[in-house]
């Protein structure tokens, strides 16, 4: 089973209308499943991730699980474009300064960037930060990785900004449509993905 993460409603809208996945009601936050995969609301930033990750598990039916999490972040705008899908290869807490590295071992078609998990939104151009930015990685590996080997999770991160007060604009239907304009290749990696043992 591939439980993909996200934190915002406008990053799930296009993953659940093409899987067709539908509102599992016997979660008391948003969840939506079919066969094979779910996707799940986990909120932005960390405190939610613990729960609701444990009460995927908790309902989990089948031993080998993968998390995804696919969603938009800041990035530097030297190192990163605004619409690009990048596999993360290294993700740091600011505030506990700990390092994780995922091991993703699928060939795919992204260019990698380390992920930098924040604890509140970054708008002054984000200069001290050599890639991405967000709020939830770091607390999605440390949750998940004590579950599932390290080869089962992946994080895609989306580029909606550079870091600067254009981010306080941006609509929901503008970050639908960037995980839209990346749908192909998205699909594409949990293809590949879900074929890990």
């Amino acid at each position: 089973m591939q439980y993909i993460l996200t934190a915002l409603k406008a990053e799930s809208k296009s993953l659940i209308r093409h899987f067709n996945l539908q509102r599992d009601i016997s979660f008391n936050f948003p969840v939506f499943t079919s066969q094979n995969i779910s996707l799940a609301g986990i909120g932005v930033g960390k405190s939610h991730v613990h729960d609701r990750v444990e009460a995927l598990l908790e309902a989990a039916d089948d031993s080998l699980l993968q998390f995804i999490n696919i969603g938009i972040a800041g990035g530097n705008k030297n190192t990163t474009r605004i619409g690009m899908c990048y596999l993360v290869n290294k993700i740091k807490d600011e505030a506990t300064s700990t390092s994780y590295h995922p091991d993703v071992l699928v060939k795919h078609s992204f260019q990698e960037r380390m992920v930098t998990t924040v604890e509140s939104g970054i708008i002054d151009g984000g200069r001290k930060y050599d890639d991405l930015v967000d709020m939830e990685s770091s607390e999605i590996f440390r949750v998940c990785s004590s579950h599932v080997p390290i080869h089962h999770l992946a994080f895609l991160k989306i580029v909606s900004d550079h870091m600067d007060e254009g981010i306080l604009d941006i609509k929901p239907s503008v970050v639908s449509g960037l995980v839209d304009s990346n749908l192909e290749r998205i699909m594409q990696f949990l293809c590949r993905f879900n074929n890990i043992n």
